[in-house]
């Protein structure tokens, strides 16, 4: 089920108290240094009894608001793509009622352990969802619900986005019954729904720890655009893969054919186009993920895993770490189409972790859920 809730807002200085999520923040002090109230601090605390205690500060000092009725809140987020032309993504944040993922909740991809406890921990010390998941539905009559009505009760733009929050009067239950007539997707986060189910199996009873704070855009036209994560070994040892790729030389720059991998050393820059035959025996919607072909064709291949690798959005950034690793290589992963990863979740199949990566982001602090 997906209902609405008593949201927790910032009372004032809206824009410099909210944060990328959790793990897309690279730069925690300067973040720290522009607010006192930025959500960094509770997203990354010392320990998570500081995060509990200064939320708890916050509440009580009139930082922070709870809604006095329950609600939908409407969520855009206005941006250029990297080609220039401007999008809107648009959704709802509403509680997501959490059950295993299989049935009615469907993931697409794989999830690192240690990330999934930090979370855990962070989740029980302060009974909140600090920040969103994103989830996509099928269902066609979704994007009519998610036109805005009235002024924002926020609008500011961070990092080149515009953010706008709007207050959903009248439209619950169509929204409601809309959403939980499909499955939903995780498009993004993951880890922090594997940590809500964990955290809502250790406590006894019903209680607001049986849902989770989630984003929920349309399918098709979300506005939200899937970007590839790279890879960077330190030691890679290539040995024959003509008999699975192609290969021919190519600019050191992400393929955009999916399932192709451009694979970068210190000497040379290889574009690999998987052959007909090996991933005929791949489900269709791996295929078109360079993450999956390289861990069922490649990785075998070179005696490294995912666990080995070094994860980044940034070309560039991974790049550059072959100045200290003249063994090592770089794999550059081709995005991801949009119905791959519905195939994905639909089939109950996982892509390797940190596969897509979904933006823009969503700023965490722009509304909270306690319980």
């Amino acid at each position: 089920m997906f209902t609405p809730f008593r949201g927790t807002t910032f009372t004032a200085n809206v824009a410099a108290c909210t944060s990328p999520p959790y793990d897309m923040i690279d730069d925690a002090a300067t973040l720290r240094n522009s607010s006192p109230h930025n959500m960094v601090r509770l997203l990354l605390p010392g320990t998570y009894e500081e995060s509990a205690r200064l939320l708890e500060a916050w509440l009580g000092e009139g930082t922070l608001r709870v809604d006095e009725e329950p609600r939908f809140y409407l969520y855009t987020m206005r941006y250029r793509t990297g080609e220039g032309s401007e999008r809107e993504a648009r959704g709802v944040i509403g509680a997501l009622a959490l059950e295993p993922i299989g049935t009615r909740i469907l993931g697409h991809e794989e999830t690192m352990a240690d990330t999934g406890v930090d979370r855990l921990e962070l989740l029980r010390a302060t009974r909140s969802n600090l920040d969103l998941i994103i989830a996509l539905s099928p269902a066609p009559g979704l994007p009519a619900l998610l036109e805005p009505e009235g002024s924002p009760r926020f609008a500011f733009e961070a990092d080149g986005v515009r953010h706008a929050l709007y207050d959903i009067e009248g439209r619950a239950s169509a929204i409601a019954e809309t959403v939980d007539r499909h499955p939903l997707a995780i498009a993004d986060g993951h880890h922090r729904f594997t940590a809500a189910l964990e955290y809502q199996a250790s406590c006894e009873g019903r209680g607001g720890w049986d849902a989770i704070m989630t984003f929920v855009a349309p399918a098709q036209g979300s506005g939200l655009q899937i970007r590839p994560i790279h890879r960077f070994f330190p030691v890679l040892d290539v040995e024959e893969i003509d008999d699975v790729f192609d290969v021919e030389t190519a600019p050191p720059l992400p393929p955009t054919v999916p399932g192709s991998i451009t694979m970068v050393t210190a000497d040379e820059s290889k574009l690999l186009i998987p052959k007909a035959g090996p991933l005929q025996a791949l489900p269709m919607s791996w295929r078109k993920a360079s993450t999956a072909v390289a861990r069922e064709l490649l990785y075998p291949r070179c005696g490294v895993g995912e666990e080995d690798a070094v994860f980044h959005p940034d070309p560039e950034r991974l790049i550059g770490e072959l100045a200290g690793a003249p063994d090592g290589a770089v794999l550059l992963m081709a995005a991801v189409p949009e119905d791959a990863v519905s195939d994905a979740a639909d089939q109950g199949l996982r892509f390797p972790r940190k596969t897509t990566l979904f933006v823009p982001k969503p700023r965490a602090g722009l509304v909270l859920r306690s319980f």
